[in-house]
């Protein structure tokens, strides 16, 4: 379950980098698979990724565009100079790839040799595996579309994760008596907060990271539509009828009458039990709504206003099928309302617990004035969005907590006159990203391995997109490559964390829903490897042997195990941002209407 997560951030650089220099289960017959298509199919087990042999072949499982940097790596205590690797068609087997082992990284845990397969000169459509030795690699796929699954794969996950009565996967209706306000002017009185989406393994519901991730996957929409699919008839792209959950559970979760923002749905006591959320209402109490504390809130306002402010501007499109002046005007009054509660509450307010702990705001209300800049075209917002970035900064990463890249980004986007000033900010980030990747023999930017470190890594492939499409300078795209790819499979233990996708993904995430309807969930994107120091710290004792105990190293540990809530456990957030990732890489593709009154449905839902 989504347990207590802070950010670790470090902030003097020759600090970070002289402590660099100084360091020196299985899917089991019986389980029901999530969805259809060839995503949706039971991979092998984990043994695939261990096989017996002296040699471990890691690649990208998912694939590569015909164009892009192609470096698989191989895991061995043997010295592979001089010898041959091969790429080879699948099905058949015919060689159509050869070359020389490239240069060794280095040592990993056990392991004294990392070396690179490079084969970016094959660039001919169609499905392989690479062969080194007598081991043989998972398949993967080079082409124009080997992304364009991925996007209603993530969908599915957030089906799963739906509260209320929303139309949730796997699960009943639920916490429909969500909940009683605790603190602010209404402590101890029924308040709607029903619906939106369960965080992560748990039922917990939080503003800071729904709100992260509604506007993670609209802006990735309104700067790529046609990934999403392109509407026609009275089709609603189905990016957008998921955010509209996120979004419609901000509005309960904002009061005006009585100027109370809450940021959070239970609580702690939310972990005592494993069971289906829908007997909750029946068997436990009511949950908690918690209201903002005095003087606190800017960070959660200034993400809630930008979701709602997107949302104004998507719906006030008359362009599109989904025209919905109304709900557009909802959506743009409450943005501005919350817009000011964060402007009068100049601090943040963490999730309660411990769980989520944050620290900065000044970005959440950069981000927030230029989507209502966006929406209203009013200029005051604009002057407020860019005073706000600048007082905001640059933090080295992106993720539920900081969205100074995104902002920065967004601004440009909406003022070229602020290109140069936003592209300094994500340079000097990416420069950071860059000589952390650079000390990592996986190439992962990340200082060191903690609870989440995924945020970085694919905020690192987002923040040189970002950069990239602002600027036309393509030296960060080997870094956006490598985040990519150790994602998707080339890390030590040759997992694809984006569940459903590839051949080797984890099968036992720590999730209650996937674990007690027995159903082999895909469509989410795991929270990855830690610090082994930090996980044993924790406390979690493994439910099965481990699997991958060969490839942990005391820089980074992954287990898929059940029990594994620190680096197994499925989180929207995180599958929001792969989301915006994948957005970059994905093709056009059309999404077929729904049957008549769909689209209605689901605006009035």
């Amino acid at each position: 379950m989504a347990r207590r997560r802070s950010r670790f951030r470090f902030f003097i650089l020759p600090l970070a980098l002289l402590l660099l220099w100084a360091w020196g289960g299985h899917w089991t017959p019986g389980h029901r698979v999530l969805g259809g298509g060839r995503f949706a199919v039971s991979g092998p087990s984990p043994a695939l990724a261990a096989a017996p042999g002296p040699v471990y072949l890691r690649l990208n499982q998912a694939g590569y565009l015909p164009a892009d940097r192609k470096i698989a790596l191989a895991l061995t205590a043997e010295n592979l100079a001089g010898r041959t690797f091969r790429v080879v068609a699948e099905p058949g087997g015919s060689q159509v790839f050869s070359a020389v082992v490239g240069p060794d990284r280095g040592g990993y845990g056990t392991f004294p040799h990392l070396y690179e397969l490079n084969f970016s000169a094959l660039k001919s459509p169609g499905k392989y595996r690479l062969v080194l030795e007598d081991q043989t690699s998972p398949s993967f796929s080079i082409g124009d579309r080997v992304y364009s699954g991925v996007i209603g794969l993530t969908l599915r996950f957030f089906r799963v994760q739906r509260c209320g009565d929303t139309g949730p996967a796997l699960h009943g209706p639920c916490h429909l008596k969500d909940g009683t306000a605790k603190g602010g002017p209404a402590d101890g009185e029924p308040t709607d907060a029903a619906g939106g989406w369960h965080d992560a393994g748990d039922y917990l519901k939080f503003m800071i990271t729904t709100a992260a991730a509604a506007v993670l996957m609209l802006t990735a929409y309104q700067r790529h539509p046609e990934v999403f699919g392109n509407v026609s008839g009275q089709s609603l792209p189905g990016v957008l009828a998921e955010a509209k959950i996120g979004l419609d559970w901000m509005l309960k979760m904002w009061d005006p009458a009585r100027q109370v923002l809450y940021y959070q749905v239970g609580d702690d006591s939310d972990h005592n039990g494993w069971r289906l959320p829908e007997g909750d209402d029946a068997l436990r109490p009511v949950r908690p709504v918690w209201a903002c504390e005095a003087g606190k809130g800017a960070n959660v306002a200034g993400k809630a206003a930008a979701a709602l402010a997107l949302g104004a501007s998507l719906w006030n499109d008359a362009a599109q099928p989904y025209y919905h002046p109304a709900l557009a005007a909802t959506y743009r009054t409450a943005a501005e309302q919350i817009y000011v509660f964060g402007k009068a509450r100049p601090a943040a307010q963490s999730a309660t617990d411990g769980f989520y702990t944050e620290t900065t705001w000044k970005d959440d209300m950069a981000l927030a004035a230029a989507e209502l800049y966006r929406a209203t075209g009013a200029a005051a917002y604009l002057n407020e969005a860019k005073a706000f970035a600048l007082a905001a900064g640059n933090t080295g990463d992106i993720n539920w907590g900081n969205l100074h890249n995104l902002a920065h980004y967004e601004i440009a986007r909406l003022d070229p006159a602020y290109k140069p000033q936003a592209a300094a900010f994500l340079k000097a980030d990416l420069d950071d990203m860059q000589l952390f990747a650079a000390a990592d023999p996986f190439r992962a930017a990340v200082f060191r391995y903690y609870w989440g470190s995924v945020f970085d890594i694919l905020g690192a492939a987002l923040t040189a997109r970002w950069y990239e499409d602002l600027t036309g300078d393509a030296a960060y795209r080997d870094l956006a490559w490598a985040q990519r790819d150790y994602f998707l499979g080339s890390n030590p233990w040759g997992v694809c964390w984006v569940n459903g996708l590839g051949e080797v993904w984890p099968h036992h995430p720590h999730h209650q829903v996937a674990d007690l309807t027995q159903t082999e969930l895909t469509g989410f994107w795991d929270e990855g490897p830690m610090n082994r120091s930090d996980w044993l710290a924790i406390g979690i004792t493994l439910r099965d042997p481990d699997g991958y105990a060969a490839f942990q190293s005391e820089s980074s540990v992954f287990h898929d195990d059940l029990e594994d809530y620190a680096t197994n456990e499925p989180c929207t957030s995180v599958a929001a941002l792969g989301m915006a990732c994948t957005a970059w890489y994905a093709p056009p593709a059309a999404t077929p209407a729904p049957p008549p009154g769909v689209l209605e449905l689901l605006l009035s839902n």
